[in-house]
């Protein structure tokens, strides 16, 4: 079972790469049965897609989201908004996620970070079919909560507990949907958007 976390800054050493890697950390201890990499958008040229987009070029990032069977999106919160790159992810690879579950965390430097929850909630899963499992984790302050070696710093460990506890959801969500998509109505052509 593979389990792609997907950086979603694409800034150089952001706290977004940090969090990913702490997560990824943590995944490996809450299950053997999982095995892990992270998709840094920091890392990964990609542009913004148009009506001419050549999909054919992405074939080996297809290929790595493809062969997960669930995500964790660490997102930063930028204007009150998931950036741009990160949205555009289901324009370019829409059909990775499909009957996939998907964990929201999302970072702020301040107090902030919630308003790409229900964003992504909102405006990502027609087209794509991915399903966000009913937990996410907002983590603010983040510089003071994740080290840039991908540590746990904060004093308390409130947001420890609830990354824990969305993980552990994820991997039996994720455990789940294995048979979910390889069951006969995930075969159905008729509705390809969704509602």
């Amino acid at each position: 079972m593979k389990i792609t976390i997907i950086s979603g800054s694409t800034r150089q050493q952001s706290a977004s790469s940090n969090v990913s890697l702490y997560l990824q950390t943590q995944l490996k201890s809450i299950s053997s049965e999982v095995s892990t990499d992270i998709f840094d958008l920091a890392n990964i040229d990609l542009p913004m897609w148009d009506e001419n987009t050549d999909l054919t070029q992405f074939a080996e990032q297809t290929k790595q989201l493809n062969e997960a069977d669930g995500f964790v999106f660490v997102i930063p919160e930028w204007h009150g908004m998931a950036p741009p790159a990160v949205k555009n992810l289901f324009f370019l690879f829409g059909s990775v996620f499909r009957h996939k579950p998907a964990y929201l965390v999302t970072t702020s430097a301040g107090s902030g970070g919630r308003y790409p929850i229900p964003e992504m909630r909102m405006s990502t899963y027609k087209n794509s079919f991915i399903n966000y499992i009913p937990v996410n984790t907002v983590i603010d302050r983040v510089n003071a909560t994740i080290s840039a070696d991908g540590e746990y710093i904060a004093e308390k460990g409130f947001v420890a507990n609830r990354c824990d506890e969305g993980l552990s959801i994820l991997v039996e969500y994720t455990k789940a949907f294995k048979q979910i998509r390889s069951s006969d109505i995930v075969m159905e052509k008729r509705f390809p958007n969704g509602v």
